[in-house]
């Protein structure tokens, strides 16, 4: 017999594996909007400290929350950095309204069984 303590351990498990997989193949689907791979794990780091709950939400305290020693890289990034925003919004664009349409997507999303 399982406790709600497992119960809930087990979903928090199950919730996070599939977060990590959604997340993954976002990023995949915006790869090949940056040309080098160290603005890409900039901008996957970036997008996960983005979705952190963090207030105010800047380049300080994203650079903080990331463990970096300053905004700069993320400054960097984000005014200077080699990377294609139109085609990243694009996709990015695509990929959401592809999840939306999912049969499944209103009923993963409110928590209800799907079916």
């Amino acid at each position: 017999m399982t406790t709600f303590n497992d119960q809930v351990a087990v979903e928090a498990t199950q919730a996070e594996r599939a977060w990590r997989t959604s997340f993954g193949a976002l990023m995949a689907e915006v790869a090949a909007c940056f040309p080098r791979r160290d603005s890409r794990l900039l901008g996957r780091e970036m997008t996960e400290a983005m979705l952190m709950e963090l207030e105010p939400r800047n380049c300080w305290t994203l650079a903080e929350a990331l463990g970096h020693d300053g905004p700069w890289r993320l400054q960097h990034f984000l005014s200077r950095g080699s990377w294609d925003h139109d085609l990243a919004r694009d996709r990015l664009a695509s990929w959401v309204s592809g999840e939306l349409t999912d049969n499944e997507a209103v009923s993963l999303f409110s928590g209800a069984a799907p079916g």
